[in-house]
């Protein structure tokens, strides 16, 4: 008689797949390697920032690498120094240097050629006989002037107040005047001597009226012109806005 009361033995379960049985340890197949833990992979690091190397100089002292000489270091030249210069004119020394002054002091004109005749034959002698020369030609290129001249005074002392009006009247006069030309040699001769009507230098006050109304000189053209032509234009003005009678 079956015993139906006992209840039967529960079936053992199987074991897991790839587990070894209790107490037994798995040995890898050959060929095939375990499972590695998984590894964290960092961060990639930025690359460094280049930074700016300064530009080292190369010593002077290193020579290139055929063996020669190191090359000079290119230096750029100053402005303008490519630009050639022209040469300021030189002024005589010695006894040509004297004789040149005293020519300038009594306005005669005088060659290069001249001026080397003359330096030869004074040599080492004072330019005493050029002095007298002088004088006598400048008593016949201002013949007003001669009195004045031949007592020692030079023609660039007696021209002098003439120039100073000229710069008042003109503005600066840049170089020395042509007295030989009419616009300059009526300053010389443009008087009258009252008692014998022979030519007379003029006075200053003659010159300056002279250097207005000539118009060789072109006074419209100078300083004083402009100023007096606006002082005139503003005077106008006043008139017409009523500044001059004191009005608003």
């Amino acid at each position: 008689m079956t015993d139906t009361m006992t209840p039967p033995p529960e079936p053992t379960p199987p074991p897991a797949p790839n587990m070894p049985p209790p107490g037994m340890e798995q040995s890898p197949t050959p060929g095939l390697s375990a499972e590695a833990p998984p590894v964290e992979t960092p961060p990639e690091a930025s690359p460094p920032m280049e930074e700016s190397m300064p530009e080292q100089e190369v010593p002077e002292e290193m020579a290139s690498d055929e063996g020669g000489e190191a090359p000079e270091p290119e230096t750029e030249a100053p402005a303008g120094e490519d630009i050639p210069l022209v040469p300021d004119e030189k002024k005589p020394t010695g006894i040509k240097g004297e004789i040149k002054d005293i020519a300038d002091d009594y306005v005669i004109p005088i060659s290069d050629n001249a001026l080397e005749q003359w330096s030869k034959a004074l040599g080492d002698k004072k330019a005493d006989a050029f002095k007298t020369y002088a004088e006598q030609v400048a008593c016949g290129l201002y013949p007003t002037l001669a009195p004045q001249i031949s007592m020692g005074i030079s023609t660039r002392i007696l021209l002098d107040p003439y120039v100073r009006i000229a710069e008042q009247v003109l503005g600066p006069v840049m170089s020395e005047p042509d007295w030989t030309d009419p616009k300059w040699a009526s300053a010389l001769q443009g008087g009258q001597d009252a008692k014998t009507g022979r030519p007379v230098p003029m006075t200053l006050d003659q010159w300056g009226k002279f250097l207005r109304s000539e118009p060789s000189h072109k006074f419209d053209e100078s300083p004083e012109a402009i100023g007096r032509v606006q002082d005139f234009l503003k005077t106008m003005n006043d008139q017409f806005t009523g500044k001059s009678s004191g009005g608003a």
